[in-house]
């Protein structure tokens, strides 16, 4: 590897890559919105929510007041972003007065949920732009500068990267954190500068308070930045004293006290320190008075079995080839291999925090790892793929390892491209217009599911309809002139959560009324007909994210003469 001294300061190359994640990001930034504070992103945080958190969190001293889904880190940023904006409306009178109820004292709240929610998703653009670079920047550290060219495409045009820049979830602030403390690990270690600890505290910080599962990707990091300041060590001063002065040092002092910092600023400490504590002490399954959130399905154990050992690695064989694309995830197997023997250094940097990542944090799941909680092993693999394809095209038959880089290149560009045209052509959009050409104003509409998995119906009367009342007898009662259901989140339909996935060793609990009544309505048993359908079918992409491409049914009710002759 050159000296970074000798390296570029500046790849033109680099630009042409972030411009391209940039303008894959903000390609449909506008995706189901305006939408109110509801989003068709599953779990990503609406402007309301986040207003209400900072209300909750700032506005009485330690109430012990915590989010049940996540720390405060993401919300706080959000709240950031939307500070410069709210303030202008404040000054120019249309936020006087805010309140918990509509319009929550904005004169306009449809414009100003919609603003702030486009800003909230320009924030996670950036933030996957910044994640590219990162990953650049690592395999330029680590390997050398085109390889981490290549592997900054491969994390641009990862579909799961792409679709996340378009919403306000966290899994993107999490990769950049991770990243960014990755990168720094290898910079600390590179030279006896005290500013990459500081960035490393930073990033640790912001990591754990955006998401508590990301600790494990740290600690390895930090376990190969002690023994690296260890090694620098004269042998005369012992194994212990080596040791002491690995951890207490100028450098880890700076870290430390970034990461302290940073944690108190993200989490509210001084203002709500009861609150820190007890989210803690419900991530780690002790009741607390009042509070009714549902038990995480998480559970760690150091041996689960052969069944359930295997069942984890096929779940991450299969999220990661549905990210990457089947061509480029198998390189990417290849390339950790090849890691793994021949460069010793990326080897560990790269695969230690990957592996006690999926060790500690993956296969906690009670059942199943989900895509979402995937994506920090993105870089990684783009990583090892790409230190491979440029092994290759150094060798014998480099034209040829070149065509096929190239037809990597172009094959993941196509997926991204594919995936912001899923998102232009929404199947709820086509919905929206059939809705808007065929519903009457007035008509009831009933649904079963969030919004965020459904056309948007502002202009109707809609019935949300709760759990206990979805049967057979209840809709023929009720008669509503329609019924829209989504493929997407379906079993929500006629399943509820289980308050504690442990008794009873399951996540959801089946209704069967409402199980009887969805059986009906689909077989049109009912006095209902199906008259519109809405599909997507991608043609590059398996998509494993539940809220894209969701199919949706729209029933009308008919009369029961003609339903009868039906």
């Amino acid at each position: 590897m050159k000296p970074l001294a000798r390296c570029k300061a500046w790849d033109p190359y680099l630009l042409a890559v972030l411009a391209l994640s940039a303008g894959l990001g903000l390609y449909q930034l506008g995706w189901g919105l305006p939408n109110g504070n509801h989003s068709w992103a599953a779990d990503a945080l609406g402007p309301l929510t986040v207003l209400s958190i900072a209300r909750r969190s700032l506005t009485q001293w330690n109430s012990g007041w915590f989010y049940f889904k996540y720390p405060l880190g993401y919300p706080a940023m959000l709240l950031a972003s939307y500070a410069p904006y709210l303030a202008v409306l404040m000054l120019n009178g249309h936020w006087r007065h805010p309140a918990t109820v509509y319009p929550y004292g904005f004169t306009d709240p449809e414009a100003a949920l919609y603003t702030m929610a486009l800003i909230g998703r320009a924030v996670n653009v950036a933030l996957a732009v910044a994640a590219v670079a990162l990953t650049y920047g690592i395999g330029r550290r680590l390997l050398e500068r085109r390889t981490g060219l290549l592997a900054a495409w491969f994390v641009a045009t990862a579909y799961p990267v792409v679709y996340y820049s378009h919403t306000t979830n966290l899994y993107v602030p999490s990769l950049v954190w991770l990243s960014l403390a990755l990168w720094s690990t290898v910079v600390a270690t590179d030279g006896d500068q005290r500013w990459p600890y500081a960035v490393l505290g930073i990033a640790v910080a912001m990591a754990v308070s955006t998401k508590e599962q990301d600790l494990p990707f740290l600690i390895p990091l930090i376990v190969i930045l002690l023994i690296c300041k260890r090694r620098l060590l004269p042998v005369t001063l012992g194994p212990w004293r080596r040791w002491w002065r690995a951890t207490w040092n100028a450098q880890m002092r700076v870290a430390l006290l970034a990461g302290l910092v940073t944690g108190v600023i993200a989490n509210n400490v001084l203002m709500n320190p009861q609150g820190v504590v007890n989210r803690v002490l419900n991530l780690t399954g002790h009741k607390l008075p009042g509070v009714t959130a549902r038990l995480t399905p998480v559970e760690f154990a150091f041996f689960k079995g052969w069944p359930k050992e295997l069942m984890y690695g096929r779940q991450l064989v299969d999220r990661m080839e549905s990210a990457l694309g089947l061509p480029l995830f198998l390189v990417a197997v290849a390339g950790v291999l090849f890691v793994s023997r021949y460069r010793s250094r990326p080897a560990v940097y790269l695969l230690a925090p990957a592996l006690t990542y999926y060790y500690l944090a993956l296969r906690t799941h009670a059942t199943q790892i989900a895509l979402r909680y995937a994506v920090p092993l993105l870089p990684v693999f783009a990583l090892c793929a790409a230190a491979l394809c440029m092994a290759a095209m150094a060798g014998r038959w480099r034209r040829l390892a070149g065509a096929c880089v190239a037809g990597l290149c172009l094959l993941s560009l196509a997926r991204a491209v594919e995936m912001d045209l899923l998102l232009q052509h929404d199947a709820r959009y086509s919905a929206e217009e059939w809705i808007k050409n065929n519903v009457r104003p007035g008509s009831v509409v009933e649904v079963y599911q969030q919004p965020t998995y459904l056309p948007r119906l502002a202009r109707f009367d809609v019935r949300e309809v709760p759990m206990r009342e979805r049967s057979i007898g209840g809709v023929r009662a009720r008669r509503p002139d329609f019924i829209i259901i989504s493929s997407a989140a379906k079993m929500g339909i006629a399943h509820r959560w289980n308050p504690d996935w442990r008794r009873g060793n399951t996540l959801v609990l089946e209704q069967s009324a409402a199980r009887a009544f969805l059986d009906a309505l689909e077989t049109e048993r009912l006095p209902y007909r199906r008259v519109a359908h809405f599909a997507q079918r991608p043609a590059l992409l398996r998509l494993l994210v539940t809220s894209l491409c969701p199919e949706i049914s729209i029933f009308q009710r008919v009369a029961v003469g003609d339903h009868s002759a039906n």
